[in-house]
């Protein structure tokens, strides 16, 4: 609070007799006291009045409370006389949806006090009819104007807009404010990207009576997967019950609410995460992470982390690839069976870096060929415009096109890989129970093989050998 009015601080307030009206203005122009000096004869409202606008207050004025203090003679007290309005800003504009985004965003199953993963309660998708209301946008507001006490307008910022939802399978309003699922099926909601996908429905087990299932959507099984069934999905496949030897495969995930056993004749491969409660004699592919509650026996490579949790949470026999790491209760058996764990970027996947690099500076030669030929369409177009062939000039320019697109999406997946192989040096091996001899741990070009039972541990690797470290760390 700044003091407009200086009072002689060397006298006493109490021994004087002041007939002076002070006027104390708060740094940010907010807000203004007055306090008035003890006298005999008192104050008009007038005079008090004058002495606010002599100081610049204008706004906000309470002249009720300045009558009151005159009044009542409230003398050497500071009262607040005078309150600005503050500016209000704007809301952002949102977007209130009537599905659950929190549970298509994070499809993992949830964990039970025991440690072990509940599958069968997991929620796998959230399904829509046709006409069903998704989004209501409701749109930034203005804000409020504000003042000081001196008058001065306070102009509010206003609330940005969101940017508007985009995909496939959905309708809005006249007015751009409501979205309405224009199919039925599944839908799918990341970043204002909103989808209503297909979903080819299976009420039951699904064996070779009802033959392969080859669907550019998702796919849901309410019951099993019988042997010898081939499902491969664009979207993501879902089964509520067991898996036998059959192979599924996945554009996107692969979530089971129980366990597969296809005794080494089926395998399950998705281009995001897969889920289940076990894995039995499969071969397993996952561009994603895998999640269950014990792995016997399996061939298994995943491009993000494999987690084994639960009481049982072992890793028995098999040979398991976890690219970013690998995280488990146990690994091996008291029986010293052979298990394999792997962890860092594979020979493949370094030798698919490789080739997409190799494609890519072929895919610049034939852009680089296809520009040259541009620029001799455009000389022969101004100097020679006779001989100069359109259609010709067409078919260059479309297929210059084509390959950029090319280009744009090897150097998408190049990309991906090179910060996977950069971010997999990084990766360990979690053994939250116990190691047994007969397990092996592969690091790029090193090894670690357990001499006895170990507990508790983590296996990293160093620029010169692999060490152990506490659990806890």
């Amino acid at each position: 609070m700044s003091n407009t009015e200086i009072v002689n601080e060397t006298a006493d307030i109490d021994d004087i007799e002041l007939h002076e009206v002070y006027v104390y203005i708060a740094d940010d122009n907010m807000s203004a006291s007055v306090r008035l000096g003890k006298c005999d004869e008192g104050y008009t409202y007038d005079e008090v009045m004058n002495k606010l606008s002599l100081n610049g207050i204008k706004t906000g004025i309470d002249e009720e409370k300045i009558r009151w203090m005159i009044s009542q003679k409230i003398y050497d007290q500071p009262v607040e006389i005078a309150v600005g309005k503050p500016v209000n800003t704007g809301k952002d504009g949102y977007y209130e949806f009537f599905f659950d985004t929190d549970a298509i965003n994070n499809n993992r199953p949830t964990v039970r006090e025991d440690g072990s993963i509940d599958y069968f309660n997991q929620k796998r998708f959230e399904k829509v009819n046709e006409g069903d209301l998704l989004a209501r946008y409701h749109e930034p507001t203005k804000g409020e104007f504000g003042f000081d006490i001196c008058g001065k307008l306070l102009v509010p910022k206003p609330g940005k807009p969101k940017p508007r939802l985009h995909g496939k399978g959905f309708k809005t309003s006249e007015d751009g404010k409501e979205t309405y699922a224009a199919i039925s099926g599944k839908i799918e909601y990341c970043n204002y990207d909103l989808s209503v996908v297909n979903v080819y429905e299976v009420n039951g087990n699904l064996d070779m009576s009802m033959g392969n299932i080859d669907f550019n959507g998702d796919v849901n099984i309410t019951g099993s997967v019988r042997s010898g069934v081939t499902v491969h999905a664009m979207g993501s496949i879902y089964v509520g019950g067991f898996v036998e030897g059959a192979t599924l495969i996945a554009g996107k995930d692969i979530v089971l609410k129980d366990g597969v056993n296809t005794k080494n004749s089926g395998k399950i491969e998705a281009g995001g995460n897969i889920s289940g409660r076990f894995f039995e004699n499969t071969e397993v592919i996952a561009k994603g992470d895998l999640q269950c509650n014990y792995i016997l026996n399996c061939r298994v490579l995943t491009y993000g982390r494999v987690f084994v949790e639960g009481p049982i949470g072992s890793i028995i026999g098999g040979d398991v690839t976890g690219v970013m790491g690998i995280s488990t209760t146990s690994c091996g058996h008291e029986s010293n069976v052979k298990t394999l764990l792997r962890v860092g970027s594979t020979k493949e996947i370094r030798k698919e870096y490789a080739e997409l690099i190799m494609e890519l500076k072929e895919v610049d030669g034939q852009i680089e060929t296809f520009e040259m030929a541009n620029k001799k369409f455009e000389m022969i177009k101004q100097n020679m415009p006779e001989k100069y062939d359109s259609k010709m000039a067409l078919r260059v320019t479309q297929s210059k096109i084509v390959k950029m697109a090319q280009k744009a999406k090897l150097e998408e997946k190049s990309k991906a890989l090179y910060n996977l192989i950069r971010d997999s040096e990084r990766a360990v091996v979690k053994v939250k129970n116990h190691i047994y001899p007969g397990s092996r741990v592969y690091m790029d070009d090193k090894t670690y093989m357990p001499s006895s039972v170990f507990s508790h541990i983590i296996v990293k690797k160093t620029p010169s050998t692999i060490i152990l470290s506490d659990y806890d760390e």
